[in-house]
């Protein structure tokens, strides 16, 4: 695991911080719970050295997430442009968690890019994903972790503030660490991940309902489309070891779908006995989006960089295709597949 938080740079950061009276925490569009708990965890833990900060989100995230500790001070972009814009516009450090562009913030991106040229702003990225922009004064990435929380638990150890993170704080943390690690089930969970886990727990946070308030809070529409989506529009191609599903709008519609109803389909597919590459793709008022995962040596952040203007992690990544109808993406991602085939065979 690189050493991204060396002594001489937190201890810098950290006296910025303190510095600071004006501190703004962002995270990328359409935040799952990595990037409003690591957020909000972030929020905690400056709190603990008086230190005021606003959490500036480019829209909204799903219902499921709603409980967290500290999220009913959250500013959305999509909501209140003005009032977020202005908010970075008058910060002197910006945090930029979970993502590495300026463009992976949505609507808030332009917004992101003039602070990061702004004299007497200083932006900080911390981040898991691979190949960051230059565009921050401080970069704090390693593509190996497995979470940005787990980041922003290694950033307070750093400052030897372990003994400053809380219940609410742990359960922020505990949010962003189990949703992009799927429960502890992804290759990148090391050891040091179980032994952070260990320690929130020792907080007194409770893990179990953290938990169940993340997965156990499906609706009945949710559970309809699910149903819908397995069962009407699964494509599998065993001779590729992949499988696509697809929704178009009128479908979300048809069952109300909220944000949040699809996470999880693209897992599901995956995990498909045989299947090693999985794409979840969706379409969208102004594009069409998509999730695609895989087993193994096989990149999908490779496949969404190359085909689908996205990125993300080897096994995990995402895309857009703004402007392209869902059966053109759809049509597109099937023709690609014999060319990956030799890449895609079992690995035994």
């Amino acid at each position: 695991m690189e050493d991204v938080f060396k002594q001489d740079v937190v201890a810098e950061l950290k006296g910025r911080v303190q510095e600071a009276q004006r501190v703004v925490i962002t995270a990328h569009r359409s935040p799952d719970g990595d990037a409003i708990g690591s957020s909000l965890a972030l929020q905690h833990l400056l709190a603990r050295v008086d230190v005021p900060s606003q959490v500036v989100m480019p829209d909204g995230y799903p219902d499921f997430l709603n409980w967290l500790p500290g999220q009913d001070d959250v500013q959305f972009h999509d909501v209140d442009p003005e009032v977020c814009e202005s908010s970075l516009l008058e910060a002197e450090v910006v945090f930029c968690l979970d993502y590495n562009a300026p463009s992976r913030a949505g609507g808030l991106g332009p917004a992101v890019a003039n602070a990061a040229s702004q004299e007497g702003t200083y932006v900080v990225v911390i981040d898991h994903h691979q190949q960051p922009e230059e565009f921050a004064d401080l970069l704090l990435s390693d593509p190996l972790t497995g979470s940005t929380a787990e980041l922003i638990y290694r950033l307070t150890l750093a400052w030897d503030m372990a003994d400053d993170i809380q219940a609410d704080m742990a359960s922020c943390l505990y949010c962003g660490l189990i949703t992009d690690t799927g429960s502890f089930r992804f290759s990148s969970v090391t050891p040091q991940t179980h032994a952070m886990a260990a320690h929130l727990l020792g907080t007194g946070m409770d893990h179990s309902k953290v938990h169940s308030l993340i997965y156990d809070a499906c609706r009945l529409d949710q559970i309809r489309l699910t149903s819908y989506a397995l069962g009407q529009k699964l494509q599998v191609f065993p001779e590729y070891h992949s499988a696509i599903v697809s929704l178009s709008l009128d479908e979300l519609m048809r069952f109300n779908a909220q944000k949040g109803d699809t996470e999880g389909l693209v897992n599901r597919a995956l995990s498909i006995e045989g299947i090693r590459f999985a794409v979840f793709v969706k379409e969208d008022v102004d594009r069409v989006k998509m999730s695609l995962r895989s087993t193994g040596s096989f990149s999908v952040r490779d496949v969404a960089a190359d085909h689908f203007n996205g990125g993300g992690h080897h096994n995990a990544a995402g895309g857009a295709c703004p402007g392209e109808s869902l059966d053109s993406v759809v049509s597109r991602l099937i023709g690609l597949l014999p060319s990956y085939a030799a890449q895609l065979q079992d690995e035994g």
